[in-house]
């Protein structure tokens, strides 16, 4: 569980989903895990590029350039990682909600 905060609007604490609804969530669906992570990463880049920035070795936020503008194959694996923790994260979340209901 995570703690809550208060905030101007009132008590904020994340809903989030739990360390076994994720591992259920990856271990149920991993290729849909992988299409979603594929996908977030495909629209990332689609908007970096809509707005002007370009492959660059490294990053560089002046000139608009950055190393992960490459196709998702192409990505480091912590790059990846990234991107399939996001997606599990979605995944889970239509489990829970019985949006999906694995095998």
């Amino acid at each position: 569980m995570i703690p809550g905060i208060d905030t101007p609007h009132g008590p904020y604490a994340p809903q989030v989903p739990g360390p076994e609804d994720m591992a259920r969530a990856s271990e149920l669906l991993s290729d849909t895990v992988e299409a979603i992570a594929r996908v977030n990463h495909d629209v990332w880049a689609a908007k970096r590029i809509a707005e002007g920035w370009r492959f660059g070795p490294r990053r560089d936020d002046d000139a608009r350039l950055h190393p992960d503008l490459v196709a998702y194959e192409h990505l480091p694996e912590a790059e990846k990682a990234y991107d399939r923790e996001t997606a599990r994260v979605v995944v889970a979340e239509l489990i829970r909600r019985g949006l999906i209901r694995p095998g």
